[in-house]
Order: C-alpha cells, then sequence, then structure tokens
C-alpha cells in the first residue's frame, strides 16, 4: 500500500494539470493585453504614416528609378553625390537658411508686439484677436496665389500704390524683393501662430517679480530684457524650434508666389526636392534631397524633444 503524498505536493503523475502561472502575475499580464489594445491603434498610425514612408523613401534614395525603367536599379549612394553634395543644393540651401532666419526674426518681433498689447487688454482686444487669427486659419496655396495677384507686375493692386507714389519695383523679377515676398507671406500667416504661444506664456507669468521691476523704477524694456523675457524662456525655445522646422520646410508660399524665381533667388531645398522629382522624374535624387535636409535638421527635433520631455 501505497503512502499518501504530502500535503501541498503536486503529482507530477495526474493528466490534467493545473496553471503553473503565479497569481500575482496573471493580473499583470491581463493589464499589459489590455494596454496593448489601447496603444496599438497608435502604433499602426505611426507605421503607416511615420516609418513606412520614411523607410520607403531611404529605399528610393539608393535606387535609381525612372518612369520608363520596369525595375529599380541599386545604386548605393550615388543619388547622394549627384543630388546633394553639389553646388546648386548648396545654393538651395543657402536660401532656405535665409528665409529661416529671416523669418524667426520678423515673426517673433512682431508676435511678440502683438502678444504684449494682447496681454494688456485694451479696449477691442477680442476683436483685434479675432481678426489677426484669420491668417492662420487660411489655406497656404491659396494664400499664395492671393499675394502673387496682388503683386503682378500687370494687374496687381500693389504696382498701382507704387506707380502713384512714382516707385515701379518689380517684386517677382528682383531677386532680393522677391526672397523678401515669401518672408512677408510667411510671417503675415504663421505671426498669429507666434502671438497666440507668446500670449499664453504671459497669462501663466506671476506679477510679482514685474511689481518689483516697477516699484524700482524699470522701464518697459528694463521690465522686458531683465524679467519678462527670462520667465519666458521655456515658451520661446519651443516655439523657436517649432517654427525654425517649419520655415525650413517651406514649400506652398514659394511654389504658389515665386515658384523659385527668379532664376534660383527663392529655389528652397524643398522645391529643390520637388523640381528633381516631378519635373525631372529623377525619383532618386528627389528622395535623397528630402533625407539630407532631414538630417540637417535632426539637431533641431532632437532639441525639442529633449526640452519637451516626449
Amino acid at each position: 500500500m501505497s503512502a499518501a503524498p504530502p500535503a501541498g505536493a503536486v503529482d507530477v503523475h495526474r493528466p490534467g494539470r493545473a496553471d503553473t502561472t503565479p497569481p500575482a502575475r496573471r493580473p499583470r499580464l491581463v493589464a499589459s493585453l489590455r494596454a496593448l489594445g489601447y496603444v496599438s491603434p497608435i502604433w499602426v498610425f505611426v507605421l503607416a504614416v511615420g516609418i513606412v514612408p520614411t523607410g520607403y523613401a531611404v529605399w528610393m534614395s539608393l535606387t535609381e528609378q525612372t518612369l520608363t525603367a520596369p525595375y529599380p536599379a541599386f545604386v548605393g549612394l550615388d543619388n547622394y553625390v549627384q543630388a546633394v553634395f553639389t553646388a546648386q543644393f548648396a545654393g538651395a540651401l543657402g536660401v532656405t537658411l535665409i528665409f529661416v532666419l529671416a523669418g524667426l526674426i520678423t515673426q517673433f518681433v512682431v508676435g511678440y508686439l502683438l502678444a504684449v498689447c494682447l496681454h494688456q487688454q485694451l479696449r477691442g482686444f477680442r476683436i483685434a484677436r479675432t481678426i489677426l487669427l484669420i491668417p492662420m486659419l487660411l489655406t497656404p496655396a491659396v494664400v499664395g496665389l492671393t499675394w502673387n495677384f496682388m503683386f503682378n507686375p500687370d494687374l496687381g493692386v500693389v504696382q498701382a500704390i507704387q506707380g502713384v507714389f512714382g516707385i515701379h519695383a518689380n517684386w517677382l523679377a528682383d531677386p532680393t524683393l522677391a526672397r523678401l515676398l515669401v518672408v512677408m507671406v510667411d510671417s503675415w500667416m504663421n505671426v498669429p501662430f507666434v502671438m497666440l504661444l507668446v500670449a499664453a506664456g504671459m497669462t501663466s507669468l506671476p506679477e510679482e517679480p514685474i511689481e518689483a521691476a516697477a516699484i524700482d523704477g524699470a522701464g518697459w524694456w528694463k521690465t522686458t530684457r531683465y524679467v519678462v523675457l527670462p520667465m519666458l524662456r521655456p515658451v520661446l525655445v519651443i516655439t523657436l524650434l517649432v517654427r525654425c522646422v517649419d520655415i525650413a520646410r517651406i514649400f506652398d508660399h514659394i511654389f504658389t508666389t515665386t515658384q523659385g524665381g527668379p532664376g534660383t533667388a527663392t529655389q528652397s531645398v524643398t522645391l529643390e526636392a520637388y523640381n528633381s522629382t516631378f519635373q525631372f522624374f529623377q525619383f532618386g535624387h528627389g528622395a535623397a534631397i528630402a533625407l539630407a535636409l532631414a538630417l540637417i535638421m535632426f539637431p533641431v527635433y532632437f532639441l525639442y524633444v529633449r526640452l519637451t520631455k516626449i
């Protein structure tokens, strides 16, 4: 007669063994599966609109693709050598840098002054705020075409106003004026964005340091420089990075106003990539130019992620 197994022992010879998963791990496993169900749509979206297109662009930049070739041929880094390490790309990068610097200075100065006026809540500021937000709500292509018609040398209203004062400047034919026109169009549309962020940052500032500066006899400029701007630094830096990236990839305003002219005076990197892809059908060159711009702007992306703790 065999002895009975001790208490708490598991008979491994019996069929249908019980689940050996520790009870403490079951709720954690269920919670993980539930969380996976919540985040899986986001990952599918990121995969569909971010990872897959980027991977396809990288593959396209390493191949030679044309409308007549049945299959793409792998060429390695030849597209980068022929499209990126050229004087034409360097010129387009220089034009883009001009737009970035001029746009940031214009938009931050005007946006800050408008934010100060809104923060003081002067009479009629609600109506003014609504009017100032209208440019940000419009379509960039429509805005560019409208400004192009306004500065048309034959039918534009700006040309008619210039004629009254004896000025006959062709904004679309002069390189300097054409670049200034692109900066004006982009600033007109995006100054409200800067104004909103700066005004939102001003509403969260404590009043005590500003009141103390006023008691000490500090004027508007000293209060702004030594009190307001240091407290607004986080908001200003984030706004600066966002606008820097947005201006660096400017395309709509250039394409609808100057189309890169006169000559290549306003041809940015994004317009260079567009022309290579859709005008000359050099798909590998266009992808290489676009990826080169992304790599150049990567430090700005990295800094933005670090500052926003994403």
